[in-house]
Formats: C-alpha cells, structure tokens, sequence
C-alpha cells in the first residue's frame, strides 16, 4: 500500500507532470515534424546539388596525389538524397528546440519576453552554434582527419583513390555531426532553466552522460576511432562548459 502511495506521488509530481505535457506535445507534432522534415528534403535537394558542386571544387579537400572516382552511375543521385535528408534532420531539429524554449516552464533569459520571443532566442543561439560547430569542422576537424588519412596510406606506399559518396558523405557527416554537437550547451541550459531537470541530476550522471556523448558521436561520425574522438570530446566540453555557465550566471 505504502509503495502504491509512493508511485502515486511520484506520477503526480511537477516535474512527471511536465513530461507527460511534453510527451503528449510531441506526439500532437509528429504530423507537423514529418511535413517539415519532407519540406527540408524537398528543398535540400537542390541545394545538395550546389553544394556536392562546391565541395568538388574545393581543392584543398582533395590532397595531392588523390583521385576521387565515381563506381556507380545513381551516385550522384544518392548522395543528393543523403545530404537533403540531413537537412530535414536539422530543420526538425530547431524545430523540437524552439519547442523547448517556447514552452519551458522557467526558462529565464535575464529579460522579460514572450513564448515567440523565448522560440526566436533559442533558434538564434542554435544557429550561432551550429555555425560555431562547421568553422569547428571545415576549419579544424576535416583538414586533419583528411591529412591524417592520406598519410597513412601513403605511409605504406598505397595510392590514394576515394570513393565520391564515401568522401563527401564522409565530410557532411562531420560537418553536420559537428554542428548537432555544438547544441549541447543549448539543450542543458534549456533543460536547467525550462524546469525540465535538476542540475544534481546532471552531474550526479555525469559520467553516463558523456558515455552517451560518446555513442551519439559514434552515431554522427564517420566510423573510425579518431573521428568519434573528435566529435564527442567537444560534446563533452561543451557539457560541462554549459554547467559552468549554470552555476556563475543565476537564473
């Protein structure tokens, strides 16, 4: 009987009550989610186009004494679809963070402002940081892995031959991982101001917590050991430069 009155209360608490509002909220999204993920795909396609044509171009992505070939005769094709899904998978995206801020209980910015204004503020800092996150990648990220590659096939004498798709689906996946990291500061301090959870929950998983960044940079990576690295670390900084930031700035 005790242990049904616990579970009772547990379920009726302030913050079990939030997630199932915010359960039932994205639930009545679904719908609204997939138009806006069709409608980024439908416009990233073109798009994926001018920007397959640009990265080619590009010839400091391409190190000296490399080839880039195409095997299949729909490769193009393919990776247009590929990069146009990604774009939908950002559009959906800001969409679940303008949710977020909109609707978050005691979400705090220091000033008054309305639920619209709460929405236009989080998609703002998305933006910065998600270009934040591609200087990261195209300045940092990519030219060194790209290095790190080429050289060590040269190392053992081989000749450098990179598949279109796998090459240049191989930089948007970084680029884009890169820019889905970024976001992290800006979904804990979402979470910590909104009411969504406590801060000694946070750190007190803390550990779990970057064992997940380290999947989920294993999900948005390239698979190989160096790049997971280089995605999830700054997961992780920037984690806890968010919980930083929570504890000096008050609400």
């Amino acid at each position: 009987m005790a242990e049904r009155l616990e579970i009772e209360e547990l379920m009726n608490a302030p913050r079990m009550k939030m997630f199932r509002k915010l359960g039932a909220h994205l639930r009545s999204r679904v719908r609204g989610l997939a138009v806006l993920f069709l409608f980024g795909f439908v416009i990233g396609y073109p798009i994926a186009g001018e920007s397959i044509d640009w990265i080619i171009n590009q010839s400091s992505l391409i190190p000296e004494d490399t080839q880039i070939v195409v095997l299949q005769p729909l490769e193009l094709v393919l990776l247009r679809l590929q990069i146009a899904g990604y774009i939908g998978i950002m559009l959906v995206v800001m969409s679940l963070i303008w949710d977020a801020a909109r609707y978050g209980k005691n979400l705090e910015l220091g000033f008054e402002i309305g639920s619209v204004g709460k929405g236009l503020w989080a998609l703002a800092k998305s933006l910065t940081l998600a270009i934040a996150g591609l200087i990261y990648a195209w300045e940092i990220l990519i030219p060194f892995l790209l290095d790190y590659l080429h050289e060590d096939a040269a190392d053992v004498g081989l000749q450098s031959t990179w598949h279109l798709q796998a090459w240049i689906g191989f930089l948007i996946s970084l680029a884009l991982g890169s820019a889905l990291a970024f976001q992290v500061p800006l979904a804990v301090l979402i979470a910590l101001r909104g009411g969504l959870v406590e801060r000694e929950i946070l750190t007190y998983y803390r550990r779990h917590l970057w064992f997940a960044s380290i999947v989920v940079g294993a999900m948005l990576s390239p698979p190989d050991p160096l790049s997971l690295a280089l995605i999830a670390a700054p997961m992780i900084v920037l984690f806890e430069f968010a919980l930083l930031i929570d504890r000096i700035i008050p609400q």
